[in-house]
């Protein structure tokens, strides 16, 4: 097929064409451009092998440091189990009484011919070992009016719920009649 354009020459689309010049030196820009590439290239390279021989001579310290992590790590948590403990106690002498208020309310309540032979006081509760000597033989009546003392004193009153004879026993010595006796009490919640 034969086609003719009839168009004056100023009016004719023709096809653009992007030529370079002969004498661009393209070859020189070229090879500056692969060599920054590659520079970039072998820049970026050293600096991953250098991060990760770093990250290497870390993680050959931490698994040195390691045994003695583990070994702090449960330091730390006696510590806090320690702490916590002494925090319930610290905690149930704060918040009643001190224990010199309870040993003061103690000897106020002890009546004339009772000996205390032991006091124990903790989370379990209170303990409180004695012997009581009378001539009257009135021993039992000691004893019962020491537990009301003890029932009706402010601090032991705020410190425990309730206060109770829990043994009874009596005993000869030379001539004279022993009563030993166990009072046990539990601590307010």
């Amino acid at each position: 097929m034969i086609t003719i354009n009839l168009l004056p020459f100023s009016l004719r689309k023709t096809e653009r064409r992007i030529s370079l010049p002969t004498n661009f030196p393209y070859k020189i820009y070229l090879f500056g451009i692969v060599a920054v590439l590659l520079f970039l290239h072998f820049s970026l390279f050293s600096l991953a092998v250098i991060k990760k021989v770093q990250i290497m001579g870390l993680e050959g310290r931490w698994d040195k440091m390691e045994p003695q992590s583990k070994e702090s790590a449960a330091i730390k948590k006696e510590i806090k189990d320690l702490e916590a403990q002494a925090g319930l106690l610290s905690g149930s002498f704060e918040r009643k009484a001190s224990l010199t208020e309870i040993m003061s309310g103690l000897n106020a309540a002890v009546p004339k011919g009772l000996w205390l032979e032991s006091f124990s006081y903790g989370d379990e509760g209170l303990v409180i070992q004695g012997s009581v000597v009378s001539l009257e033989q009135n021993e039992m009546t000691i004893i019962g009016k020491f537990l009301q003392d003890l029932k009706g004193n402010k601090v032991f009153g705020s410190v425990f719920s309730k206060i109770e004879l829990s043994s009874v026993q009596r005993r000869t010595v030379k001539t004279y009649d022993v009563v030993d006796f166990v009072f046990t009490g539990d601590l307010k919640k």
